[in-house]
């Protein structure tokens, strides 16, 4: 086992140090990778800042550090209905 181990590490390591293959790689994360994350982060991003306004909004009507309990309680519902569609009872 320790020679097919060292026998994939030396490839390894002989293709990362080709030119031909970081340029490739550089080209794939241009062209590909990037254009990618960014559409799923802008995609994203409202999503989480309406996560976080509900959140603090929750954080707002409950006191978390005197009911925590009851804080997560309702942090937990709001994902819930947001998962299964639901609207959230108000």
């Amino acid at each position: 086992m320790p020679i097919l181990r060292n026998l994939l590490f030396n490839a390894a390591r002989r293709i990362a140090s080709d030119e031909r293959v970081q340029q490739k790689a550089a080209e794939t994360y241009r062209e590909e990778i990037k254009p990618r994350a960014e559409a799923a982060w802008s995609a994203t991003k409202p999503r989480l800042e309406n996560t976080r306004d509900d959140i603090k909004k929750i954080a707002a009507e409950t006191k978390p550090t005197e009911e925590p309990a009851r804080f997560a309680g309702r942090a937990v519902r709001r994902l819930f209905d947001e998962v299964t569609g639901e609207k959230p009872k108000k």
